[in-house]
């Protein structure tokens, strides 16, 4: 009876079991169902579309102005690099003419010098000349002297042969009075001549004396000049790290970018110049060349002409040559030159070489102002060095190298003639730089402090204005 009574406990009490996991199974469908249902609300909050924000059109004019404002310091900081480039450049054209200056006032004391020297020595030669002609005059009033008074001159009337012995001495007293009176008249003249030269010596001590002064002043304003520069220098390099490091931040970059960039700008900008001097350059040869093959034109012509004269000439001497002809057209040597040598040029393409040779071995000395060498040059140094090799004796000062040269076009330019720069196109005397043309419109030459010798296009720099050929 216990058993089935345990029986029936159990079935029981799993009809409550049942009872109990289907009221468990029915909460749980329901919240999945509520889930469910909230996750498909969620997409429809979700493209529920924000307001936009939309800066008021103060805040644009404010942006605007603030991004106008950068770009303007930008543009102020690389203008101010610019000019600082600018302003070095010009300081170094202006130690260049300062530096020539000096050369010039070296050279006129030179010259006035040489000018009192030459003028003591004319009035020390007129004083020895004075001196001797003063004894003549000496002479011949000693031997006036010693001839006697009336008494002697009417001696000879008592003498054996009398009037004739009279007459004689009467015509050499006329001699000796015209010889004396040729030796007063030379002595007065050379007294003044004498007087002339003391005058012209004593005028070129005075003039040595002011270009002594005027030596030291332009030597002083050389020395100031590079003084100028090489504080500018300086001076530029530390504004240039700042104005590179305020473009950093300006700019939002790393000040080593910064720098780049304003080098790469720098770099761009001597390339296009170079272009440009290239094509100028150019252009020069091409000028040049054609200005060469008109000349051999022009002598073929007139060695044709000359071939034509004679050969009729020599039908009119039955077929005898003229035995003195001599061509109109001076013949042209191996080197290019005329085989006379004639004109103002004393230098030849032979000596050119020389010449070119010699300032080309200086590559890379550094510029120093009034140097003339052995390692250290300044622009007329270097030329005068250079033609000096070649046998040609040119001054250390480049108004006078071109005074003493001959001038020629810039067309007609050839490898070792010199080129010319003047703060005055049209008067050579303001003439500051020379160079050494190459050929192909290249140039080498002591450009200025802080610069080696080396080679540049012709047109590297400003347009030269004056040509000359040694």
């Amino acid at each position: 009876m216990r058993t089935p009574s345990r029986a029936g406990t159990r079935v029981g009490s799993t009809g409550r079991g049942s009872r109990a996991g289907k009221a468990l199974l029915s909460g749980v469908l329901a919240i999945c169902l509520a889930g469910s249902m909230a996750i498909h609300a969620l997409p429809a909050d979700a493209t529920k579309p924000k307001p936009p924000v939309i800066p008021s059109k103060a805040a644009v004019a404010r942006a605007k102005q603030a991004a106008g404002s950068k770009a303007a310091q930008v543009a102020a900081i690389e203008k101010q690099l610019a000019d600082a480039n600018a302003r070095l450049e010009q300081l170094g054209i202006q130690s260049g003419i300062a530096d020539e200056a000096y050369n010039g006032a070296v050279y006129r004391l030179e010259q006035a010098k040489a000018d009192a020297a030459a003028a003591a020595a004319r009035a020390a030669e007129a004083q020895k000349t004075l001196a001797i002609q003063r004894q003549q005059i000496g002479r011949f009033a000693a031997a006036s002297y010693q001839g006697g008074g009336d008494v002697a001159k009417i001696a000879p009337l008592f003498t054996a042969d009398g009037p004739q012995q009279l007459l004689d001495s009467a015509g050499a007293a006329r001699s000796v009075s015209t010889a004396m009176q040729g030796s007063y008249l030379r002595y007065s003249a050379t007294q003044v001549v004498t007087n002339l030269f003391k005058v012209q010596a004593d005028q070129a001590v005075v003039k040595v004396k002011k270009a002594t002064d005027e030596a030291a002043k332009a030597k002083k304003a050389a020395e100031d000049a590079e003084a100028a520069q090489a504080a500018a220098v300086t001076a530029i390099g530390v504004q240039r790290k700042q104005a590179i490091s305020q473009l950093a931040v300006l700019q939002n970059i790393s000040v080593q970018v910064a720098a780049q960039r304003q080098k790469g700008l720098e770099e761009l900008a001597r390339q296009r110049a170079a272009e440009l001097a290239a094509r100028k350059a150019a252009e020069l040869q091409r000028r040049i060349a054609a200005r060469e093959a008109e000349r051999k034109r022009e002598e073929a012509r007139e060695r044709a002409r000359e071939e034509q004269e004679a050969r009729e000439e020599a039908k009119k001497n039955h077929g005898k040559r003229p035995k003195h002809h001599k061509p109109s057209t001076p013949r042209r040597d191996e080197d290019g030159d005329n085989g006379d040598n004639g004109g103002s040029s004393h230098g030849s393409r032979r000596g050119a070489s020389s010449a070119i040779d010699f300032a080309l071995s200086q590559l890379g000395d550094m510029y120093l102002w009034g140097a003339t060498g052995p390692n250290r040059w300044d622009c007329s140094g270097l030329t005068q060095g250079a033609w000096e090799r070649a046998g040609v004796q040119l001054p250390h000062y480049s108004v006078a190298q071109y005074e003493q040269i001959q001038h020629i076009s810039e067309d007609d330019l050839r490898p070792g003639d010199l080129i010319f720069w003047a703060t005055n196109p049209d008067d050579p005397g303001t003439i500051h730089h020379v160079a050494m043309y190459l050929g192909n419109g290249r140039m080498v030459h002591a450009p200025r402090t802080g610069k080696p010798v080396q080679i540049d296009s012709v047109y590297y720099w400003i347009p030269p204005n004056f040509f000359g050929r040694p």
